[in-house]
């Protein structure tokens, strides 16, 4: 995605209003910045700012992405609670919808990613215990036990104060 600039020239992606692609561009940055492809902050947006619910289809006319990249994305937002499926009757495609509330996102976000990554730290300090010889490295794992622990009580609090 390219960079916006003051023209408003949208001339890369025509299906989307001037304004749409600034939010998409915001998501998109904001996915990137938290280690996620910008496909997923792309998908996130364009749901943001849609009036309707979206099949994947239309998010891949909208912003020219893979019928894949719509779907992972997809897929990965409704895991984090930022996106679900809206059943339309008589249709067989599946639409979603954005999530609008930001705080349940960004909780979401945070009980997917960081609480699997202190369970993962976790039993690597375990495995580097096994393998420490000495009282330094001992130490140190120690230390860095002491800060998953922090972290992990970190998480649930999080949470509470984003929602």
């Amino acid at each position: 995605m390219s960079e916006i600039n003051d023209s408003n020239d949208n001339s890369e992606f025509p299906e989307l209003a001037a304004w749409e692609l600034a939010i998409v561009e915001v998501f998109c940055r904001g996915a990137a910045m938290i280690g996620l492809r910008k496909s997923i902050g792309m998908v996130y947006g364009a749901l943001y700012c849609a009036e309707t619910p979206l099949a994947i289809v239309d998010l891949q006319r909208k912003l020219r992405l893979s019928r894949g990249a719509c779907v992972e994305a997809v897929q990965l937002l409704r895991r984090f609670g930022a996106a679900r499926l809206v059943l339309k009757i008589g249709e067989r495609k599946d639409f979603y919808e954005a999530e609008t509330d930001l705080k349940r996102c960004i909780a979401g976000t945070c009980r997917e990613m960081l609480a699997p990554a202190v369970e993962k730290a976790s039993a690597r300090l375990d495995h580097a215990e096994t393998l420490a010889l000495g009282n330094v490295a001992k130490s140190k794992i120690e230390n860095l036990r002491a800060a998953k622990n922090l972290l992990e009580a970190l998480v649930p609090a999080l949470e509470k104060i984003i929602e």
